[in-house]
C-alpha cells in the first residue's frame, strides 16, 4: 500500500510538473534598413607630395566601413581598383595611412573633397602631417581644373 501512495504522489508531481506554462516572452522585431544601392566605379590611386611635407615611403587609403586598404609606394599611379561611388555625397570620408621618410605610420580620417564626376583618387599630403583627398576625372595634380593646385604648401580647408 505505502508503494501506491508514493506511486501516486510521483504520478501526481509529474504530470503537474508537464502542465506547467513558459513564461512569456515579448518577440523583439529586428529591425531592417532597406538595403540602398549606390553605384560604384573602379578608380586608381595617386599620392601628392607637396612642397614642405616630407618623402612618403608607403601610403594606403581606406573605406570606413570596409577593412580594405588599397595603396603602395608614393611616386606613381597605383591601378588598384578602388571603388569610389559614381556620385558625391556631403560626409564622404576615407582613412588614410602613411609612413612618413624614418617615422611610424600615421593614420587619419579625412573627408572626400566635393567632385562632379569619379575619377583618380588623388592623396594630397602637406607639411604638418595633413592630407587631403579629391576624385578628379582626367585632371592631374599640375593641371588648373584640379582641386588642389601643386602650388599650395597649405591644405585648403576640409569641409570642401
Amino acid at each position: 500500500m505505502m508503494i501506491r501512495k508514493a506511486l501516486l504522489i510521483f504520478s501526481i508531481a509529474a504530470l503537474s510538473a508537464c502542465n506547467a506554462t513558459a513564461p512569456v516572452v515579448a518577440e523583439t522585431k529586428k529591425e531592417t534598413k532597406p538595403y540602398v544601392y549606390v553605384p560604384e566605379i573602379a578608380v586608381s590611386i595617386e599620392c601628392v607630395a607637396h612642397e614642405g611635407s616630407p618623402y612618403i615611403s608607403q601610403f594606403y587609403v581606406g573605406e570606413l566601413t570596409r577593412r580594405r586598404m588599397a595603396g603602395g609606394s608614393c611616386g606613381g599611379t597605383i591601378a588598384a581598383g578602388y571603388l569610389l561611388p559614381e556620385k558625391w555625397t556631403p560626409g564622404m570620408t576615407v582613412k588614410v595611412r602613411w609612413k612618413p621618410n624614418g617615422r611610424d605610420f600615421i593614420e587619419k580620417t579625412t573627408n572626400i573633397m566635393r567632385y562632379d564626376e569619379a575619377g583618380t583618387i588623388y592623396v594630397h599630403f602637406f607639411k604638418n602631417d595633413q592630407v587631403r583627398v579629391v576624385a578628379a576625372a582626367f585632371d592631374g595634380p599640375g593641371n588648373p581644373g584640379h582641386p588642389i593646385s601643386m602650388a599650395l604648401t597649405n591644405p585648403p580647408p576640409e569641409d570642401q
